[in-house]
């Protein structure tokens, strides 16, 4: 069986000296593992393919195993990202994010335009990336189902909040009232920071790159979101967050 879907390249592992395994976020069909045979060697009409972020028409055909990657019609080879170490940093962090939420099978085509945009944004990005990474974060949690409560109180539903807490581990707002219960397992957030993350989630990626706020109010939502992202996705790290932040700190 041959079937053919847009898709982007997630991830590649080397299999032999002349082949890799390519990670592929599909509109029609999830994730998908294909074999990229001769992916490795410049020559091969595969080469430009196989590549983390190209994004392009994949013809694959279904094995027993492994698929197979017939051939490949390259709609945009994002080859700038690759270019610069930030850029760099900032996608693959985006493209570990997809490949640990996206399933064989299941399309999740919301997630997959905004993949798309985000690539497209920090190709042309000097700064603000940070900002990117929150708008893409809490996109990613909504369009995957662990999307945080941001009008009630996840404990209780009530709506008293003279104080704003949030709680990582229950996943959303603490009201007054159940603020003492989750006392360790909730922080504080300002109105703003409150209002930024409802703005998000109804804004697309784009219009979020274009507007300004307050470097420190993004410098904690990210940190926030990293923990919360860790906490609900099971992972005590990513490889791509910790080189991110190595980056950060040159």
């Amino acid at each position: 069986m041959i079937y053919k879907t847009d898709a982007v390249v997630l991830r590649k592992n080397k299999i032999s000296e002349a082949d890799v395994i390519l990670t592929l976020f599909s509109r029609k069909l999830g994730k998908i593992r294909a074999v990229s045979k001769g992916g490795r060697k410049p020559k091969s009409k595969l080469s430009p393919a196989s590549h983390i972020f190209v994004f392009g028409e994949f013809i694959v055909v279904r094995g027993r195993n492994l698929d197979r990657i017939s051939s490949v019609d390259i709609h945009e080879s994002f080859y700038k990202i690759r270019e610069d170490l930030r850029k760099l940093a900032y996608a693959s962090y985006f493209a570990e994010l997809c490949d640990t939420v996206i399933l064989e099978g299941v399309t999740n085509n919301r997630l997959f335009d905004t993949f798309l945009k985000t690539l497209s944004l920090v190709t042309e990005t000097v700064e603000d990336f940070e900002l990117i990474k929150l708008g893409f974060q809490l996109k990613l949690l909504d369009y995957c189902g662990l999307r945080p409560e941001l009008n009630k109180c996840v404990s209780c539903g009530g709506l008293q909040f003279k104080s704003i807490r949030f709680s990582t581990h229950q996943g959303g707002l603490i009201c007054d009232n159940c603020s003492g219960i989750h006392r360790f397992d909730s922080v504080t957030i300002n109105g703003t920071m409150l209002k930024v993350m409802r703005y998000i989630l109804k804004t697309d990626i784009i219009t979020i790159s274009k507007i300004k706020i307050n470097p420190a109010i993004i410098v904690k939502l990210n940190n926030i979101l990293d923990n919360y992202i860790r906490f609900h996705l099971e992972r005590k790290n990513f490889k791509s967050l910790e080189f991110l932040n190595t980056i950060k700190k040159i």
